[in-house]
């Protein structure tokens, strides 16, 4: 039987482009059944900015596996495609 989804979203302080990724996922909450959880990614100033992980970054998760990756840049088009096509799979699986 497949748990309920879980949308990570890798995220730091300040970040417009987070805030609209994080408002979209809310957006989406409403409409499909998934948890939204949020990580804090600080950066490291001593680190190259190539080195460092882009955010936002978002991973959807079902019973503790990582099933897809959006990373860096995520764009709201992609983010809305990729929860409805994986809600819409999610409903065609026997339980």
């Amino acid at each position: 039987m497949s748990g309920n989804m879980q949308v990570v979203l890798f995220t730091k302080t300040n970040c417009q482009l987070c805030d609209a990724i994080k408002y979209e996922l809310l957006d989406l909450q409403a409409e499909y059944a998934f948890e939204i959880h949020e990580e804090f990614v600080e950066t490291d100033s001593n680190a190259q900015e190539d080195e460092q992980p882009g955010v936002p970054r978002v991973h959807f998760e079902r019973d503790g596996r990582v099933i897809l990756c959006l990373d860096y840049p995520v764009k709201q088009v992609e983010l809305r495609r990729a929860v409805r096509a994986e809600m819409k799979d999610r409903s065609g699986r026997q339980p």
